[in-house]
């Protein structure tokens, strides 16, 4: 998921503060983290940078999260 976190950001023109600042945190190093995959980020996280670059969850991880998912289900899901 990393290589279309950053393809996407860098297709917004977003930069790692930018990007950080969008999402709360007060480092951009916070998102760097994110964005190597050093950190795992949240569903709640995961749901703002979506709507951030304009892109559904799925497309970061190649899951079919539009079908019949509850919430449950994607909070179950592993990153």
């Amino acid at each position: 998921y990393t290589d279309r976190l950053k393809k996407a950001r860098k297709e917004k023109n977003i930069s790692f503060n930018k990007m950080a600042k969008l999402l709360g945190y007060n480092s951009p190093s916070s998102y760097m983290y994110i964005e190597r995959g050093e950190v795992q980020p949240t569903i709640e996280k995961m749901n703002k940078i979506s709507s951030i670059l304009g892109h559904p969850v799925d497309y970061f991880f190649k899951l079919n999260v539009r079908g019949s998912h509850t919430s449950n289900d994607i909070k179950d899901i592993e990153f």
